[in-house]
């Protein structure tokens, strides 16, 4: 919440190329602002944070189709206050809190022009800057959302039957195609707001868009109110109960990500029920992404990317119960593990056949044989094979606050050692270079490393924030390696999401535009 929601908007753009491939440079290619088919659905937003209702958030899931990674930059709470879509809904009847539309509305400009393969200027990153600390409006499927499922987080004042729930869309559906098949699913969310829980949406439907505003083309439009309509999603009235957070997910073909849980077979059964709808011819698509944690609360979040750069050999997966891990032997977390601190969850046997892959990266990484604890928080990760991803086991504990004892299976996390950055750059600083040496006779001897890559949050990195943080994790990874360092080094880029400096000045933002390296011993 403390970076300028129009830069944020800027950020957060995900463009659909259609074509063949592109060169470095100036791309011969059309491209427009739509998804398969030249079709896209644009949805109206609200920015404003006080007016919007508490216990509310748009959110992600993320590719692993479990996580929601929130707007509010983390857990929800029931007096969170984040940005949200401008939906409305009902239980049993009774209206419950919702958000109005609360953006400066965009002026649409298709792209005209690329720069590694992403647009200079596209819809969800006009450069028509608008005040009053608010993002834009529309935001849509194919040019902002690009991270598996996307949707609304809520939590119902009473008990009772969903028996309404909408959101303002708008549809672009060029003439001879298609409409887009959109589902929404329905899960009910961990205490936290933070993970689906159940195997199964609670309510699935094939949204509707017939009644979608339409337009030929977007291009060089201002939006307005008139452009807009509540489109109701049909749950079949399952129960919700008072102060518990559901989020309203929707996707459909093309979108990227792993589906939730059970959507597959709930989706298909949506549409048998739905006769009327047609299926969008399909479009081979090139994506470029950027992440939700970049796009809402700088200094909340350091969830990961579509684009991430995962721990060495790391890949998404759903959190399911434990498979063929008899003969797995980790060690055994408690309920409650220390912040700073690192378990040895595995042997290093082991660890050359099975990998870490943590869903929340925002408070666990794995490095290595190790489990690195960031901060406070809830920590889930899996467990999986090297050779081909398969996941055998789930672990999760909640890091606290306390002073770490030490064990053959617990160690102390050092301190980071900072690598500052040149703006807009992966190329480190002299000083930086020295600090990195000072650290190579306990590197070489380590367990195992872990860089975290970062940016700055000014407009200039805004296009690039975690190809940027990535590029610079690259960059100590290969210097500690050119050095002489043989163990583990996993990298993870967090782009803009953790920033140490809130402050726009060039000094401030200096200090953000770093790694961070944690040598584990």
């Amino acid at each position: 919440m403390n970076m300028t929601k129009q830069r944020i908007a800027r950020a957060f753009t995900a463009v659909v190329l259609l074509g063949t491939s592109l060169a470095v440079g100036t791309q011969k290619i059309s491209a427009t602002e739509a998804g398969p088919g030249g079709v896209n659905i644009g949805f109206d937003f609200s920015w404003n944070d006080a007016a919007n209702p508490a216990g509310h958030s748009a959110s992600f899931l993320e590719t692993d189709g479990l996580t929601a990674n929130n707007c509010s930059g983390g857990n929800m709470t029931a007096s969170t206050k984040t940005c949200n879509f401008v939906f409305d809904y009902r239980v049993n009847g009774t209206a419950q809190a919702s958000a109005s539309h609360a953006a400066p509305w965009i002026t649409w400009k298709n792209p005209t022009s690329y720069i590694d393969g992403k647009p200079t200027q596209s819809g969800c990153s006009s450069p028509s800057a608008k005040s009053d600390n608010l993002g834009q409006a529309p935001l849509t499927i194919f040019d902002c959302f690009s991270n598996g499922s996307f949707g609304q987080v809520f939590r119902p004042a009473i008990t009772g039957p969903l028996n309404q729930f909408r959101m303002s869309m708008t549809c672009l559906t060029p003439r001879n195609v298609a409409p887009y098949e959109l589902y929404a699913l329905l899960y009910e969310l961990n205490p936290e707001g933070t993970t689906l829980t159940g195997s199964t949406p609670l309510g699935t439907t094939i949204v509707n868009l017939s009644k979608c505003p339409t337009a030929l083309s977007w291009n060089k439009r201002t939006f307005s109110a008139n452009d807009f309509a509540m489109i109701p999603m049909n749950f079949n009235n399952p129960v919700v109960s008072a102060g518990k957070f559901y989020g309203v997910y929707l996707t459909g073909a093309g979108m990227p990500g792993t589906l939730p849980p059970g959507a597959q077979s709930a989706m298909a059964a949506a549409k048998a029920a739905n006769t009327t709808t047609t299926v969008a011819p399909t479009t081979t698509t090139t994506t470029t992404t950027t992440p939700w944690s970049s796009f809402k609360g700088g200094s909340k979040t350091t969830t990961k990317a579509p684009t991430k750069t995962t721990p060495v050999g790391a890949s998404p997966a759903i959190t399911t119960t434990p498979t063929n891990s008899s003969s797995l032997e980790l060690t055994a977390l408690e309920p409650n593990t220390i912040n700073r601190s690192v378990t040895r969850l595995m042997s290093p046997a082991l660890s050359k056949t099975y990998y870490i892959n943590s869903l929340t990266p925002k408070v666990c990484l794995g490095a290595g044989r190790n489990l690195v604890f960031l901060r406070t928080g809830r920590c889930t990760a899996q467990v999986q094979l090297r050779a081909n991803g398969k996941r055998e086991t789930t672990v999760t504990t909640r890091v606290v606050s306390g002073t770490v004892v030490e064990s053959d299976n617990v160690v102390a996390l050092p301190s980071a050692t900072i690598a500052y950055f040149k703006s807009g750059t992966a190329l480190s600083t002299a000083q930086s270079k020295n600090d990195i040496d000072a650290i190579l006779p306990t590197a070489r001897v380590a367990d195992a490393v872990l860089v975290t890559g970062h940016t700055g949050n000014v407009q200039s990195e805004n296009s690039n924030l975690v190809p940027l943080s990535q590029k610079r994790a690259l960059a100590v990874r290969s210097l500690l390696r050119d050095r002489g360092v043989s163990a583990t080094i996993a990298i993870w880029s967090y782009g803009a999401t953790n920033p140490v400096n809130k402050g726009k000045t060039t000094k401030a933002q200096n200090l953000n535009r770093r790694a961070e390296i944690f040598v584990i011993p």
